[in-house]
Order: structure tokens, then sequence, then C-alpha cells
């Protein structure tokens, strides 16, 4: 599901006639971190490799990304997205697909009855370097979580190069898919620092600190970006 990307390995640009088109850039990034946890919530008892593509065109944004388990059976996902800058004002379409790797699962399953999609609907706002707080929301409007949550999550940037911290809290005031009930379901902090390994490769290492006071769980996770 949605992650912090912090390195592009690989791009590129299409160019047309400057007075007809605009250029068309592509990414490519690949994390691996120690476990899959999103939003305060735990998904698989194992290391995940999550790749992820994009290609951007006019602050339009259409992407890919996955998370896969380095070892044993279980859930993995593929998700697509839709994402529009609008000055500090983001929107974004997700279609979150989970499958078990060891059953017959059906991507193109939409109805509402049987899908295992979740499709999100996300807005952020985002304060700028006058202002380092992001307001983030997301609404489940379709899929598998019928109870259509809503997710809020409060983030605080401290931008320090070569060290960047993000201090976040997020609460689920409707729905179930988070807990039972309205509780604040993940509080943490990451920290990433770039290693310089030459003059033109860098590493960025991140550490999560992720507590969810709902179900009484703490993670620290770690991850790179090749």
């Amino acid at each position: 599901m949605f992650a912090i990307s912090f390195l592009f390995i690989g791009s590129s640009s299409i160019f047309a006639q400057p007075d007809t088109l605009h250029a068309i850039s592509t990414s490519a990034n690949v994390d691996l971190m120690s476990r899959y946890i999103w939003r305060g919530q735990e998904y698989g008892q194992s290391p995940s490799i999550q790749p992820g593509l994009s290609a951007t065109w006019k602050k339009f944004t259409l992407g890919a990304w996955g998370a896969y388990k380095f070892n044993g059976a279980g859930m993995q996902e593929t998700d697509f997205y839709l994402s529009k800058t609008i000055g500090p004002i983001s929107f974004a379409i997700w279609d979150y697909w989970n499958f078990c790797d060891t059953t017959y699962m059906n991507f193109f399953d939409y109805n509402h009855k049987t899908t295992a999609h979740l499709l999100e609907a996300q807005v952020l706002l985002s304060g700028g370097e006058t202002l380092p707080f992001n307001i983030f929301g997301s609404y489940f409007f379709y899929g598998a979580d019928t109870s259509k949550s809503i997710y809020i999550e409060l983030q605080y940037l401290f931008l320090s190069d070569p060290i960047n911290m993000l201090l976040f809290a997020g609460f689920q005031p409707k729905g179930t898919y988070y807990a039972t009930k309205a509780a604040i379901v993940n509080i943490g902090c990451t920290v990433i620092k770039t290693i310089t390994v030459t003059d033109r490769w860098s590493l960025p290492v991140s550490l999560s600190l992720v507590v969810n006071p709902y179900c009484k769980s703490v993670y620290l996770v770690a991850g790179i970006t090749l």
C-alpha cells in the first residue's frame, strides 16, 4: 500500500516539441523492508520487497506499487494509483489488491460482494517549507471494506541534510478497517539518512518506530532503497 519512496534508481524522459507536449518523466524504485507495516497494521511476518513504477505528466502521476514477502506463503499485494498535485494539495485514487499466493484470485473481480480490491480516495495538504506540517486524509469508498473507513494523519517534517525525520499520528474516526471503533492506530517517527557510496550513487536508509495504541503493538522497522 501507500509507502514513502526514498530514491529512484532509474528515470527517463520523453520530449516532444516544446510548444505541443510537455515532458513525460518515468521513475522506478525498490525498497527492502524488514517488515511491512502500514498505518499501524502489520502485513506478513517476513521481510518485504516493495517495488514501484510511475509516470508523471503535467503533475498527473500514474503508478503501480507492490509488497511481496521474502519467504513463506501468504498475502501479497499489487496496487495502482492516479494522483494530481495542485499547489499545496495533492489528490489521489488508489486501487489496493491483496491476494493469497496459494489460492486462486481474480484481479478483475470488482463485484462489490466478492471483490478483494479496496478503492481509496486520498487528499494531502502540505504546509511546505514555511510550515512543515502535513494533513493527510483517506476514505475507502468501494470494495472489501464495507464499513468504508476513514483515516486521518497529522505529519511533521524535520529536514536537515543528511538526516530527515517524519513524525506522524494517525486516527480512524469512522469504520472498522483499522480498529473496531474510533481510535488512534498509528503513532511514530521515520528517520531517513542518505549514505554516499560513490560520487554518482547514494543509499537511503530508513528506520521507523511505529506504535499502534489500539492493538498495543510496537514495531521497529528498517529499510533501504537500492
